[in-house]
């Protein structure tokens, strides 16, 4: 009798870094690719490390460890969906809270949304930002970076 294989991760309740293999227990750390903003593939046929972002396997919870020793670099998350079939910048709902109905007129969608966008990165950092329904993420550098530049990335459905 064959035995079944699943090829997806599935339901998790830890973060599973985005790599094709993932083991059952401790993992080594790994990085991911940053690219430039007109390196990323639409048509998922890049060569490079990073133009076709990185499968999420449709989890929640995209998880970044930052690092670096300066702040002359930054990273922006973009969002890829197979239903469109393009890549985007990825924003987080984050902003002006409406107080009243007065309010309304004076704000618009877009003030309760941010770039999920870092700045000035010095130091290491982690953060966890909800990722719903996204099926590829890129990690995306407006220039050059140095060695102590470290990306780290994993998902979770919990």
């Amino acid at each position: 009798m064959a035995v079944h294989k699943h090829n997806s991760w599935g339901r998790t309740r830890r973060p599973k870094h985005l790599t094709e293999n993932v083991p059952p227990s401790k993992q080594t750390a790994t990085t991911v690719t940053a690219v430039l903003a007109g390196g990323l593939s639409d048509a998922l046929t890049g060569t490079n490390a990073g133009e076709n972002g990185y499968s999420t396997e449709n989890q929640r919870f995209l998880h970044i460890q930052i690092e670096n020793n300066d702040d002359a670099e930054d990273l922006a998350v973009y969002a890829y969906n197979y239903a469109f079939g393009a890549w985007a910048k990825l924003y987080l709902p984050h902003g002006t809270k409406i107080q009243a109905d007065t309010d309304l007129e004076a704000n618009t969608t877009n003030d309760r949304y941010v770039e999920a966008k870092w700045s000035t990165i010095n130091g290491k950092f982690m953060v966890t930002i909800p990722i719903h329904g996204i099926d590829r993420v890129a990690f995306v550098r407006s220039s050059s970076v140095d060695g102590s530049y470290i990306i780290r990335a994993a998902c979770s459905t919990f």
